[in-house]
């Protein structure tokens, strides 16, 4: 499958709309918060389309909640298909991954990822990333995509 098939994309990172607010990541969670940010990726979706992008990718972590998804899901859903994906990378490729970064403990790593899993909602469609490069990555996000894999068709069940 040739990427080119998708044509015109864009990828909003939650993270970089996070950091708007909370450059130091030192603020505790809040849904409040989550809102907000992910408000504003539905507004950023909306620009992308009326700009004629045909997709938009919306990546983050902090996107795995119905509670949070759902009042964005309606708007997602006027715009066009909406599918949900979650990296599912191996504990191995994620340490060896962030190996070489001192600011990255272990620890806390794994801590963050059998979070994630814990959190991962049936409505979501897994890729283990473990072995893939971030082109191999995207063409399996693609495949997964045009199957039908983790489409949302309305609210989503809390899990």
């Amino acid at each position: 499958m040739k990427l080119s098939t998708w044509g015109r994309t864009a990828a909003i990172d939650t993270d970089q709309l996070f950091l708007m607010v909370d450059p130091h990541w030192d603020l505790p969670y809040d849904d409040a918060r989550t809102a907000l940010v992910l408000r504003q990726c539905l507004q950023l979706t909306e620009s992308f389309f009326s700009a004629d992008y045909e997709n938009v990718l919306i990546a983050g972590n902090a996107i795995h909640d119905a509670i949070d998804l759902n009042p964005v899901i309606p708007g997602l859903l006027r715009l066009g298909r909406v599918f949900h994906l979650t990296l599912d990378p191996s504990e191995d490729a994620v340490l060896r991954r962030t190996a070489d970064d001192p600011d990255r403990s272990p620890t806390h790593l794994r801590d963050d990822l059998h979070l994630l899993r814990a959190k991962r909602s049936t409505w979501s469609a897994p890729l283990d990333n473990s072995t893939l490069t971030p082109l191999e990555t995207f063409q399996k996000i693609a495949h997964l995509v045009q199957t039908g894999e983790g489409e949302i068709h309305g609210p989503l069940a809390d899990s």
